[in-house]
């Protein structure tokens, strides 16, 4: 493989980017290299000190908007929602889906386990009519 250049690639990066790359470091999944290679460049550009704070401080609030999302549980009106229409419409599958792209994890397993959950019932309540009803007979 070939060696990236990441004095080259960083000096092309807008300077929020660079702050995010430095202020997150190994943390936000970054190369050790190239958080060296933006602490350098960030330094050459001579960015302001507020600047910098400002922009830490909006990553910081990313992040933890981020966190709280993804262990966001799946509200009542979505329990009962997935239990009705779990089964029925197939859809359900997709928005699951959907919210785990979204980064909402809990969400999305809160979803599944209640479609799972809802073809039992399903399941239950059509054998029960099927019996009240006196099938087979």
């Amino acid at each position: 493989m070939t060696e990236v250049d990441w004095s080259a690639r960083v000096g092309r990066l807008a300077d929020e980017d660079l702050v995010e790359i430095v202020s997150t470091g190994d943390s936000g999944g970054f190369e050790a290299v190239a958080v060296q290679a933006a602490t350098v460049e960030l330094n050459r550009r001579g960015i302001a000190p507020q600047f910098v704070g400002d922009v830490e401080t909006a990553v910081q609030d990313r992040h933890a908007s981020r966190r709280a999302r993804a262990t966001e549980p799946l509200s009542n009106a979505g329990w009962v929602a997935f239990i009705l229409f779990g089964p029925i419409l197939m859809v359900t599958l997709a928005i699951v889906i959907i919210f785990a792209a979204m980064g909402q994890t809990q969400k999305a397993k809160d979803a599944l386990i209640t479609i799972l959950w809802s073809f039992l019932l399903w399941a239950a309540l059509g054998w029960g009519l099927l019996f009240l009803l006196g099938w087979p007979g």
